[in-house]
């Protein structure tokens, strides 16, 4: 950098000589201003760090000093600037500067490992080679001792197998008879400390210690890991005292780990849907609308009591949950205590509610409209509906509602189905908006910290594919964008979606292998705007939108800043929205005479949505295979059974026969490779003696059958012929 530096300066130089040989008056490099004369004002000053910026953790123990050196000039500087840190009067380590911007003040930032009393900022110019002090700026004093402490389970487990969600970030969650540790950070800057220890205990479980030896050293960062002691909890919830003390047994630190105790896991199958309650041990952050003042609520006193959550099961680990404090919004869990929302039916307010923040089923918080229930589970397929009414945050309706169901196969893809029966309006917002990918944060998580920084990427179906890094800073070009700016894609890419749809996958983060997975070939638009991440005092804070107003927070409206109620409450980090304008073609679409959500009988018009959904490892050669197959079922010859009227129902991904004899033969003649089947057989005996595919019969693993739907764990790409054979029913 510093030579590349140098050389720039150098064919600055040389361009002011030749042109002083072309000159008619006489010209001198000082008269020309030849970097040793400038005229500049120099500030230094020290980032204090911020808590919403990494350093996270452990990282936080004696992180290097970041200093910030701004100097202002008529242009950019042309002499060599360098900062020199000094400790006690002694030169410890010095940075040459790379000042850039495109007007003054013109910045550089640069690190120090070690902590400085002072720092000074010299220019050289390049003929005279004497560098010249400009500016002095003393640092604080850091603490004389710090110390930071993370506990975590030794094995990961999903919390939602644990019969928890979004456990706050910082707490430590332990299953039935599971192990843990904790990793603790320290530093001592004002001497040694000899015979120092760390000792952890449980407060419930006094009298279990475990203990080792920490080595504090002046200046030298300490880093120990240490097993939690195994106490048998007679409680659900406790706290970790985690203790460093000297060798006189006097305490130097501590802090205390909230900790959840799981004494029995959920009982999940292995695939399929359950009702159960999901554990959640904070309060519920309530902020008045009228006043502002925040107070709490129990979190199990939230709901009416006979309202459940919904808990979906799949053989690959992934979990999809309808959770009472999402307000019924369903998400994928993932297993680093994260979620992912597809969004749902929203729009924004009518005239008659002008000022609201829109109608969205998540201003539901008491769950006054929205309800969940299981209509199918079974070895084959799982079928769960969520009904709902968009609502301001005053819970008004306005008579529209909406219904999404969701087929979900052992695979761990299915079908997300939106139905909205709304009026027919002039209010153009009133046609809904439909889709966002999201991320959800346990409250205590900094965006910045648990999200991954290449979250989304966008696989086009003629191969070609985008990978995002958020935030986009790419989008942003070097500006300090305010909440209200509005970034926009490139223009290649929005051409491109016009034209090619693309399956979106979504990490919930780095440590997940399965990731989030949507697709519609009508969605052939790219958001008109995104929304930018957020900065505070001039610092970027989070990759994209992130906003505590939902889930479980109620009271508080839609803000575009970050704020401490972090700290309170769980998150949503928004990182692709298509609102109302840029939503894909409706599969259905029709206005009829009914009656709306209120008892009025009036004209709706009412529009139905299928998109292809999923949690999962597979390849970017198998999501294309999994979106030419959505979008382009295979043609089928049929032997001892008939079409059902329907025929092929794609928002189930399925074919509907009806049986008529024990021997049904299927030709299967795919258009693009077909993967994974479905096919719903009316009228079928019961029991499925042999399933053929082609030559090769398959075994109880290669599909499933609950006496009415057959799924196949299959993939065909050239015509082959499906064999069923059923026992003959018993007379």
């Amino acid at each position: 950098m510093h030579n590349q530096l140098t050389k720039k300066h150098w064919r600055r130089k040389l361009l002011l000589l030749v042109a002083c040989f072309f000159i008619a008056s006489p010209c001198t490099l000082v008269a020309q201003h030849d970097g040793c004369t400038e005229q500049v004002e120099s500030h230094i000053r020290v980032d204090p760090g911020h808590p919403w910026r990494p350093p996270f953790g452990l990282g936080r123990v004696g992180p290097p000093v970041t200093a910030v050196v701004e100097v202002s000039s008529a242009v950019l500087p042309l002499r060599e600037y360098t900062l020199v840190a000094y400790l006690n009067g002694k030169e410890i380590e010095r940075q040459v500067l790379n000042l850039t911007g495109n007007k003054a003040p013109y910045t550089d930032r640069v690190l120090f490992k070690t902590h400085p009393s002072e720092l000074v900022l010299f220019a050289t110019c390049h003929f005279k080679g004497e560098p010249v002090e400009i500016a002095r700026e003393k640092v604080p004093s850091p603490p004389a001792f710090e110390a930071a402490a993370v506990a975590r389970p030794s094995v990961i487990i999903n919390p939602v197998d644990l019969g928890t969600i979004l456990v706050p970030y910082d707490w430590l969650l332990l299953g039935p008879a599971q192990k843990g540790e904790v990793e603790v950070a320290a530093l001592t800057r004002a001497g040694d400390i000899p015979g120092a220890r760390l000792t952890v205990w449980f407060e419930s479980a006094p009298k279990e210690k475990a203990s080792v030896e920490i080595k504090l050293a002046q200046g030298v960062k300490a880093q120990v890991k240490l097993p939690l002691p195994v106490a048998t909890p007679t409680v659900d919830h406790s706290r970790l005292h985690v203790v460093i003390n000297d060798a006189s047994g006097k305490e130097i630190w501590q802090k205390q780990i909230e900790t959840m105790f799981v004494p029995k896991a959920l009982q999940l199958p292995e695939f399929g849907a359950i009702e159960t309650k999901l554990r959640y041990d904070m309060p519920i952050s309530v902020r008045d609308p009228n006043t502002g003042e925040h107070s709490t609520m129990p979190y199990t006193e939230g709901w009416k009591p006979e309202l459940q959550d919904v808990v979906v099961a799949f053989p690959n680990g992934a979990r999809f949950v309808f959770w009472r404090g999402n307000t019924y919004v369903p998400s994928w869990a993932g297993r680093y205590n994260t979620g992912m929302c597809y969004l749902w039916a929203g729009t924004g307010a009518p005239p008659e509610a002008a000022g609201a923040d829109g109608l969205e089923p998540f201003w539901d918080k008491d769950l006054r409209y929205g309800r969940v229930k299981i209509l199918e589970s079974t070895a084959s397929r799982v079928h769960v509906r969520w009904s709902y009414q968009a609502c301001t945050i005053d819970y008004q309706v306005f008579g529209d509602t909406a219904q999404e169901d969701f087929y979900l196969y052992p695979d761990g893809f299915g079908t997300r189905v939106v139905a909205v029966k709304s009026q027919p309006t002039s209010y153009e917002p009133s046609v809904y908006g439909l889709s966002e990918l999201m991320i959800l944060t346990p409250a205590q998580a900094y965006p910045l910290e648990v999200l991954p920084p290449k979250p989304l990427d966008m696989l086009f179906v003629d191969g070609q594919k985008k990978e995002w890094e958020f935030p986009l800073l790419g989008l942003i070009a070097g500006r300090n964008v305010k909440p209200d700016d509005m970034l926009q894609f490139p223009d290649d890419i929005r051409k491109k979606a016009l034209s090619t749809p693309a399956v979106y996958r979504l990490r919930l983060s780095d440590s997940e292998k399965l990731a989030a997975i949507y697709f519609t070939p009508y969605l052939t638009n790219l958001p008109p705007y995104l929304r930018p991440p957020f900065y505070d005092h001039g610092y970027l804070a989070t990759p994209a939108y992130w906003g505590s107003h939902w889930p479980v927070g109620r009271g508080k409206s839609v803000e575009y800043v970050i704020d401490d109620h972090i700290a309170d409450t769980p998150a949503h980090n928004c990182y692709i929205t298509w609102d109302w304008s840029s939503r894909p073609a409706p599969m259905a679409a029709g206005n009829i005479e009914t009656i709306d959500s209120l008892g009025r009988a009036k004209t709706m018009t009412v529009r139905q949505w299928a998109f292809l959904i999923g949690m999962t490892d597979a390849s970017d050669q198998q999501l294309l295979d999994w979106a030419h197959s959505f979008s382009r079922p295979p043609s089928i010859e049929v032997s001892g059974a008939l079409y059902d009227a329907l025929g092929y129902a794609p928002e189930r991904r399925a074919f509907r026969l009806m049986v008529e004899s024990t021997t049904v033969t299927i030709k299967i003649k795919p258009v693009a490779k077909c993967v994974n089947p479905v096919f719903e057989l009316q009228g079928a005996p019961k029991t499925l003696e042999s399933v053929t595919l082609g030559s090769r019969r398959l075994t109880p693993k290669d599909y499933a059958w609950d006496g009415e739907v057959l799924w196949l764990n299959a993939e065909v790409d050239q015509p082959e012929e499906l064999r069923l054979e059923f026992s003959k029913p018993a007379r």
